[in-house]
């Protein structure tokens, strides 16, 4: 017995580490274009800095946006950024797209926001219309990336304050 095709295939959602690979391939092929060494030393700083700050932003408010909506903010800022900011000017890369990512949610975040919590609360009158929670519940891209953003930061070295010398009462 032959299959028919499928008319509308099911989307899959992209997991957090695909979402990951994804924006770190854009950003190589955007702005480390046959600089292959340079985006190795690099690669850590636009993981915290840029890939992963979007989420930590979100995840401090208490919301979240679906994956592709996150993919979408990520490659609408930078493709601007590369169609009207001075790239030949810039000096450090990663600090130049942390900033423009920054700049971006300075201006727009207010209308992220708004959207991510009427996503949510449009989600929360669903399960209570439906009265049951689903049981396969899809991973959360948004709240992954930024355990990876904590991660990343709980990496660093803490510095030890030097000793004092005790205290002599004259």
């Amino acid at each position: 017995m032959k299959r028919r095709p499928q008319l509308n295939p099911v989307r899959k959602q992209p997991t957090p580490t695909e979402l990951l690979t994804e924006l770190s391939d854009f950003l190589q092929r955007k702005f480390y274009e046959g600089r292959a060494v340079e985006f190795a030393k690099d690669r850590t700083r636009l993981l915290d800095w840029v890939i992963l700050w979007p989420a930590r932003w979100l995840d401090k408010r208490g919301v979240t946006i679906p994956a592709d909506r996150y993919r979408e903010i990520f490659m609408a800022v930078f493709m601007d950024g590369l169609r009207f900011g001075n790239t030949g000017n810039i000096t450090y890369l990663p600090a130049w797209l942390a900033k423009l990512i920054q700049s971006h949610f300075e201006h727009h975040g207010d209308q992220i926001y708004a959207e991510a919590k009427s996503m949510r609360t449009m989600v929360e009158h669903a399960v209570l219309v439906t009265g049951k929670l689903a049981q396969n519940k899809a991973p959360d891209p948004v709240q992954e990336l930024a355990q990876a953003a904590r991660l990343l930061a709980s990496n660093k070295r803490v510095r030890k304050a030097p000793v004092k010398d005790q205290l002599t009462l004259l």
